[in-house]
């Protein structure tokens, strides 16, 4: 007798071997919004550091890197633009204004607070955090007398 095709416990075996791949492989591409999100943060994060590199650069040019910006007069440097941008340390402050015109992010995408710490905070316009432990958010510390700033990225969940 020649029979042609597979028997009823052949195409069990296939079905559960089948089950138990998408089981260990599926939790891998459920979470894929969230990774893409934190990708994107540590980009904003990226570009930040640039800024301040850049900022830093353009004070230690001025010779104003090592005053705080509460001297007087307040320690400045003048952007691309023309515009004057206040520094403390030689990095750009955490202020709300001074970093929208260092970075170009798009306000639909991106919003900018500022927590009452004086910590700068950038997340995605769906998100509305309460401080700087939350999920999802790049945090932006200014420098002190004795460090750099600080630039961090809680990822997202």
């Amino acid at each position: 007798m020649n029979n042609k095709g597979f028997t009823l416990i052949e195409l069990v075996v296939v079905i559960v071997i089948l089950g138990i791949l998408a089981v260990t492989a599926a939790p891998k591409y459920m979470n894929l919004k969230a990774d893409a999100q934190t990708s994107t943060l540590y980009g904003v994060q990226a570009a930040m550091q640039g800024a301040s590199a850049l900022v830093y650069g353009k004070s230690i040019v001025k010779g104003n890197q090592k005053l705080s910006s509460t001297n007087n007069p307040k320690p400045t440097i003048t952007l691309t633009d023309g515009t004057e941008l206040e520094v403390n340390y030689g990095y750009p402050r955490p202020v709300i204004s001074d970093w929208q015109k260092l970075l170009d992010l798009n306000s639909e995408d991106f919003l900018i607070t500022l927590t009452p710490d004086t910590v700068l905070l950038i997340y995605p316009a769906s998100l509305d955090p309460f401080d700087e432990t939350e999920d999802c958010i790049v945090t932006y510390t200014q420098a002190t007398p004795t460090s750099k700033p600080i630039t961090t990225v809680n990822p997202c969940v």
